[in-house]
């Protein structure tokens, strides 16, 4: 069963062998996941003006769920650096297949305490927006935008232009 967990432990080893740990000092490689934490993202989003940061389940089917060309088309159409970003492993296909151009991440469960699936993205998510990791806090969706290294708010849906 899925969403117990990151489910890292039902990759294949070639799946497996695309998961490595980011190193904010070197190169990322498009054909590499790297596993990220909140702190560590969000001094790669202070490198650029306006960054948007999405946090997606593989093969959501929520009506807040879009394709990955949607919030790589409005990131560019909108001078935002775009990070995409996995709260898990399952239904990675999926995503693989979409063959995004920007670069893919993955929340690192281990230092959030490999807990429920839940617990985790939830801790990364509040550490995103500069909460205590483990604030009682509403869930107000996957988008997090941020102007020069400050988070700015986080949204269920792309704004309207």
């Amino acid at each position: 069963m899925n969403g117990l967990s990151d489910d890292y432990n039902k990759l294949t080893d070639e799946q497996k062998a695309m998961v490595v740990s980011f190193k904010p000092d070197q190169p990322t490689d498009k054909n590499k996941i790297y596993v990220i934490t909140a702190s560590e993202l969000k001094q790669e989003v202070k490198k650029y003006p306006k960054a948007l940061v999405y946090t997606f389940a593989n093969s959501c089917s929520s009506e807040f769920c879009k394709p990955l060309y949607v919030y790589e088309n409005w990131a560019k159409e909108n001078d935002y650096k775009l990070f995409l970003v996995m709260v898990s492993y399952a239904n990675i296909e999926e995503t693989l297949l979409q063959n995004t151009p920007s670069q893919l991440y993955v929340i690192d469960s281990n230092y959030y305490g490999n807990g429920p699936f839940g617990k985790y993205v939830g801790y990364f998510q509040n550490e995103l927006k500069g909460l205590k990791y483990n604030a009682k806090e509403d869930w107000n969706g996957g988008l997090f935008f941020f102007k020069n290294g400050e988070f700015v708010n986080n949204l269920n849906e792309l704004p309207k232009n």
